[in-house]
C-alpha cells in the first residue's frame, strides 16, 4: 500500500516537472518572438507620433547597448 503511494507521489512529481519544463519552454519562445515585435513597435511609436512634451535630449530610434571602450573610435 505504502509502495503505490509512494510511486504515485513520484509520477505526479515527474508529471509536474514536465509541464514546468514545456511551460518554460513556450515562454521561452513567445519572448524570441515578442521582443522584436516590442522593439519595432517602440521604434515606429518614436519616429511617426509626436511626443505629447518636447524632448530634451536626442531622440535614439534603435536602442542599442552602449559601446565599449574598444569600438569607441
Amino acid at each position: 500500500m505504502e509502495e503505490e503511494v509512494w510511486r504515485k507521489k513520484e509520477e505526479d512529481l515527474g508529471q509536474r516537472e514536465e509541464e514546468r519544463q514545456r511551460n518554460l519552454a513556450y515562454c521561452l519562445k513567445v519572448d524570441r518572438v515578442a521582443a522584436p515585435q516590442q522593439q519595432h513597435w517602440k521604434n515606429w511609436v518614436k519616429t511617426f507620433l509626436l511626443p505629447l512634451t518636447p524632448p530634451d535630449e536626442k531622440i535614439n530610434l534603435i536602442d542599442l547597448p552602449p559601446l565599449t571602450k574598444r569600438q569607441h573610435v
